[in-house]
């Protein structure tokens, strides 16, 4: 079977871990590589057998193209993404899905309109302990949920700023909660159920920046638990992150989605014992973005193979990938008015934070 061909649109630091991840993939290849930077883009295609673009408009209207990941600035998803519908192919969306939801759909329309797979970049769904937490918790292993939270204590250095799209509102979307803890966001909805309201406050402190570098919100859970979450890049040295769920019968920790604490009221120490050492540490963005590994973007991309050649729905879907989005900017929202803000949110379709 001919492997899916992809472009891969943007070359930054996340576009190096997906080339890795494409050279462990037998059945996926790299067929173009695509930025502005004539330079930066050259140098990763020739790492991976690609050939180098410009403009993505060309890139996702090839031939040689089944599929485009779409890793450029996150306020700029939603312009490749459509076209990538437009054009027929199926596309991976790197996180966030985008930075308003009045975006988000229409990239989900758009793919939709097409009948094209669409799938948002969430790696540690991939986890091996991810899966066994949601599995815990859908079993009612850890009795009734009582409280589920974030902790995203990371730390990014000023010069990390300083490029001109990270840390505005119109390119990044936000700071650390939308770009650096949204990954457990992401888990916490999905782990937890969905959210039903949030309060949020948000700070500048370390960094000279447009958007928040230190946030907390309380949130109250669909099911009634309560959560908390806390992200940041203003922690030095940065501490791995964290998402804990508590219940009257239980208590699961992760640690960048291995599990670090299982204990069950109606487990045994030889379950312990297995949960604790399912995986082994593969990396951390505390405090280096490029710490992360490969292995998780690695499955993740094999399930959207999977799916492109099945039919079958990928594991995090556009539709998805927009909880975590519109948490977000329920925090946001609340941060701005001092109101608690309940979720569905409305009104979302502008950069009103």
């Amino acid at each position: 079977m001919a492997p899916i061909r992809f472009a891969l649109i943007g070359a930054g630091n996340i576009a190096k871990i997906y080339v890795q991840a494409f050279a462990a993939i037998p059945d996926a290849q790299v067929t173009v590589v695509c930025s502005r930077t004539q330079a930066t883009g050259e140098a990763l295609a020739a790492s991976c057998g690609a050939i180098w673009l410009p403009d993505y408009h060309e890139a996702v209207v090839r031939t040689d193209v089944d599929a485009v990941v779409v890793a450029t600035p996150s306020g700029t998803h939603g312009e490749v993404a459509v076209a990538a519908a437009q054009a027929g192919k199926h596309i991976l969306v790197e996180k966030p899905l985008e930075i308003t939801l009045g975006r988000a759909d229409a990239i989900i329309d758009a793919a939709q309109q097409a009948g094209v797979v669409l799938a948002c970049v969430f790696p540690l769904r991939f986890a091996a302990g991810v899966g066994c937490a949601k599995a815990a918790v859908e079993a009612g292993r850890l009795g009734r949920l009582t409280l589920a939270d974030v902790y995203v204590k990371w730390f990014r250095p000023q010069s990390y700023y300083d490029r001109a799209w990270r840390g505005t509102w119109e390119i990044d979307g936000g700071g650390a909660l939308m770009n650096q803890a949204i990954h457990n966001i992401d888990l916490v909805q999905w782990l937890a159920g969905p959210v039903a309201s949030v309060f949020g406050q948000t700070a500048t402190l370390a960094h000279a920046m447009q958007t928040e570098d230190t946030a907390g919100a309380v949130l109250t859970f669909a099911n009634g638990s309560l959560g908390v979450i806390q992200g940041a890049t203003s922690a030095w040295p940065g501490d791995p992150a964290r998402v804990e769920l508590h219940g009257d019968q239980g208590t699961i920790v992760l640690e960048e989605g291995r599990i670090v604490v299982w204990k069950l009221a109606g487990g045994t120490p030889e379950e312990e014992t297995a949960m604790l050492n399912l995986e082994q540490v593969s990396g951390s963005g505390a405090a280096d973005p490029m710490a992360i590994g490969f292995e998780k973007h690695r499955r993740q991309i094999v399930d959207m193979i999977e799916a492109i050649r099945t039919g079958r729905p990928p594991a995090i879907q556009g539709a998805e990938a927009r909880a975590a989005v519109e948490i977000v900017r329920a925090i946001y929202r609340s941060a701005r008015t001092g109101a608690l803000v309940k979720l569905p949110l409305t009104g979302d379709h502008a950069l009103g934070v």
